[in-house]
């Protein structure tokens, strides 16, 4: 991860009428003091110069109301937010006879999705837990005219001067909008053949491996639930499941009167970790908690800032930059190669109780008090099986979000985090599982390096086309 781009400077500028009244244009003085309308004009006056509507086929499906259904009842769905995900879950399924045009709703693995609501001008490639997923309409859908420029395209739509374009474009108060028609006039920087494709290799090759990354951390997960004993059986058997609870059990501990605590699914994972040897958390760990909230101050000095939100999207990069010694004992929040993070607050159907592991990318970020920082003992547990069991999206995960309080914003207290039972297995069996994870852990970090390198040049390229000198 590296460090996102300075705020933008907003200086007085004279626009001319012709410029006001053609196309598009809104009469908002900040269309024309954004950044991007300048580099737009700039780009334009550039030999070669292309449009993003003559490289690649760009549209949109008509606005959708689903109806909601239980889960696992109808069409699974996916919103522009979760679409940027590192980890994406399924958390709403739409009835399929309220769903118009159901076919213009999927998305294809040789397109790129562009968000045109919100915060606009964002990029992702579709990777395959994209595919065969009702996805939101708040996504441009582009499809390149030729597969050869697919890297190329990649790689220009996510630097920053795309970004700044595309918000230059962007209408609306309170939430901000762009048009197919807007996306359409983008212009494209387009250097010589033999760059292009050197620049799109990189890029392609960032893609494929962030796609086997996340196909090694699916096969640790089924591997971890086939040796656990979670079959299609027992799942079906936990969410029948029906019983009762001691009142002794109940208010024992910390434990709240949520019947989510207890319910079907919950006490089945119970049982099966009851038939194997366990591991406190506590005992396997240490614990970097209990940061307390701090006043953040945001300067262009400062150093690189990640919300809990942020570290979960893909290869997201930092948007604001802290004054970290402002704040007392500001190095306990800095976060490090190969420690484990989980986000502690936020909503149980998004990223509250996710893990992830830090890798040299993350290496001197300054974290949210919103993330547990988790050591691993290696002598104890191997991090990549801890990690998995942590993730798991049938057995860990709901086993870890029990734990989860409040109402608005659901909190994780790091002592019931502590005090979580790890089913342990034979040493050859967590070995299998550790090497599967650590091997995409390794994968989806190199593939964040390839990608970032793949922008940083095509970048280059464009100062270089436009005579931009980048900012230091």
């Amino acid at each position: 991860m590296a460090a996102g781009p300075v705020s933008e400077k907003i200086t007085a500028r004279p626009v001319s009428v012709s410029a006001i009244l053609g196309g598009d244009i809104r009469l908002e003085a900040s269309t024309y003091l954004r950044d991007g309308y300048g580099l737009t004009r700039l780009a334009r006056q550039t030999p070669g110069c292309s449009v993003l509507g003559e490289l690649a086929d760009i549209w949109q499906p008509s606005r959708l109301a689903g109806y909601e259904m239980p889960a696992g009842k109808g069409l699974p769905f996916m919103t522009a937010g979760q679409v940027f995900e590192d980890f994406p879950r399924v958390r709403k399924w739409l009835a399929k006879p309220f769903v118009s045009q159901e076919q213009s709703r999927y998305v294809d693995s040789s397109w790129l999705l562009l968000s045109c609501s919100g915060v606009v001008g964002k990029v992702t490639a579709v990777y395959p837990h994209h595919l065969g997923v009702v996805v939101t309409h708040d996504l441009l859908r582009i499809v390149p005219k030729d597969e050869r420029e697919y890297g190329w395209l990649y790689a220009y739509l996510k630097t920053d001067f795309f970004m700044k374009v595309a918000q230059a474009a962007q209408y609306g108060h309170m939430i901000k909008h762009i048009e197919v028609a807007h996306a359409k006039t983008f212009p494209v920087i387009m250097p010589e053949d033999v760059v292009r494709s050197e620049i799109g290799s990189i890029a392609v090759a960032a893609i494929e491996r962030r796609t086997r990354a996340w196909q090694l951390r699916d096969e640790a997960f089924k591997l971890f639930e086939e040796l656990v004993g979670w079959d299609s059986a027992t799942a079906a058997n936990a969410s029948e499941w029906h019983g009762s609870f001691r009142v002794s059990d109940i208010f024992k501990g910390r434990q709240r009167l949520d019947a989510g605590y207890y319910n079907g699914p919950i006490a089945r994972i119970q049982e099966l970790f009851a038939g194997h040897p366990t591991s406190k958390l506590s005992d396997v760990t240490t614990f970097a908690s209990d940061l307390p909230r701090f006043a953040r101050t945001y300067g262009e000095s400062g150093m690189p800032y990640v919300s809990a939100s942020e570290l979960f999207d893909v290869n997201a990069k930092p948007t604001k930059m802290i004054y970290a010694k402002l704040i007392r004992g500001w190095e306990r929040y800095v976060l490090h190669d190969g420690m484990i993070v989980m986000a502690c607050s936020g909503q149980k159907y998004g990223i509250l109780g996710r893990s992830l592991m830090l890798t040299e990318n993350h290496e001197g970020l300054f974290g949210s008090h919103d993330l547990l920082r988790i050591v691993v003992n290696p002598c104890e547990i191997m991090p990549g099986y801890l990690l998995t069991f942590l993730n798991d999206p049938v057995l860990g995960r709901p086993y870890v979000v029990r734990n989860a309080y409040g109402t608005s914003i659901p909190h994780l207290d790091p002592s019931d985090i502590q005090a979580i039972r790890i089913p342990r297995l034979e040493e050859a069996n967590e070995n299998r599982i550790a090497n599967l994870m650590d091997e995409s852990v390794r994968l989806s970090a190199e593939a964040d390096r390839m990608e970032n390198e793949a922008v940083r040049r095509a970048q280059e390229q464009i100062d270089l086309s436009i005579g931009v000198t980048p900012a230091e």
